[in-house]
C-alpha cells in the first residue's frame, strides 16, 4: 500500500476526504495543511515538498479526529485534524508527548483552564469569574482574533485590561506596534492604504453575552468569563499566531 493509499484510508475512517498534491512554486512551507471545498464538500488539502514524510499516529472515528505526524529529517511535527461542529479543522500541537488524539487534545488545552469548568468555541476557552478588574475598559460587539488571517469571533460584550496596542492589516495580520507602523508609513507612503485597524495584543480579556462565529454555533455567556486562547501558538511548526481583540 502506498503512502497516499494509507493516508486516504485513515482519513476515510474519520469521515474525511483527502487530496495530496505537489506544492506550487510560491509555497515556502515544507508542508501546508488546508481545508478546501469542491462540489462534493470539504476536504483536507495537503501539499508537501520532497523529503517530508506524513503518517497517521491515531484515528478516533467516533469523534472524527486523527493525529498526523510529519517527519522532516530528525524533526517530528504533529497536528490534530478533525471535525468541530460544522467544519473540518487542522491545528498544530505543541509538546513531544503527543502520541494519540487524547494527548493531542490535552496539549492544546490552556494551562489556566485545567481542572476548571469552561465553555469553548473553536480555539477560545471561557472561564466564569466573579469579578472583572475595575480598571478594565468596556466594549460592545468587539472581535476576538488569533491573527494569521483567521476569521474573528464576535463578542456581544467585552472588557479588556493591559496589552499592547498594535496596527493590524491584511499584510500584517498579527499587528505591528506604533514605532513599526510609523517607520513603515514613512518608508512607503502607500502603506496607509492597507485597511488598517487598531487592536490590542495579549491583553487580559473578559467576555459576556453572545459569542458568534460563522463556523460555530452561537454560545451564550451568562456573567463575565475570562478568555483564553488554546496552546497552538506554542508549537514551533504553528502558523504565526497572536491574541488580538
Amino acid at each position: 500500500m502506498t503512502t497516499t493509499d494509507s493516508l486516504c484510508r485513515h482519513f476515510s475512517r474519520m469521515g474525511a476526504r483527502l487530496k495530496l498534491r505537489q506544492p506550487d512554486a510560491r509555497q515556502g512551507e515544507k508542508i501546508r495543511i488546508d481545508v478546501g471545498r469542491d462540489r462534493v464538500g470539504e476536504f483536507f488539502d495537503i501539499r508537501y515538498h520532497a523529503g517530508i514524510i506524513p503518517e497517521v499516529l491515531d484515528v478516533r472515528p467516533d469523534i472524527h479526529h486523527l493525529v498526523l505526524m510529519v517527519r522532516d529529517g530528525r524533526a517530528k511535527y504533529k497536528y490534530l485534524l478533525g471535525r468541530d461542529e460544522r467544519h473540518w479543522f487542522a491545528a498544530a500541537v505543541p509538546g513531544d508527548g503527543v502520541r494519540d488524539v487524547r494527548s493531542a487534545m490535552a496539549s492544546l488545552l490552556p494551562a489556566e483552564v485545567e481542572g476548571r469548568s469552561y465553555t469553548r468555541q473553536g480555539e477560545w476557552f471561557f472561564v466564569r469569574v466573579r469579578d472583572v478588574p475595575p480598571d478594565a475598559l468596556y466594549f460592545r460587539h468587539e472581535p476576538l482574533s488569533r491573527g494569521a488571517g483567521s476569521k474573528p469571533h464576535l463578542c456581544e460584550e467585552l472588557m479588556r485590561r493591559g496589552g499592547t496596542t498594535v496596527m493590524v492589516s491584511p499584510a500584517h495580520p498579527n499587528g505591528i506596534d506604533a514605532v513599526e507602523y510609523q517607520t513603515l508609513i514613512a518608508s512607503d507612503p502607500d502603506a496607509w492604504r492597507l485597511n488598517w485597524r487598531q487592536m490590542v495584543r495579549d491583553a487580559e480579556v473578559f467576555a459576556r453575552g453572545d459569542i458568534r462565529h460563522r463556523d460555530h454555533r452561537t454560545i451564550r455567556l451568562n456573567g463575565w468569563h475570562r478568555v483564553y486562547l488554546n496552546r497552538e501558538r506554542f508549537a514551533a511548526h504553528a502558523p504565526q499566531i497572536a491574541f488580538l481583540d
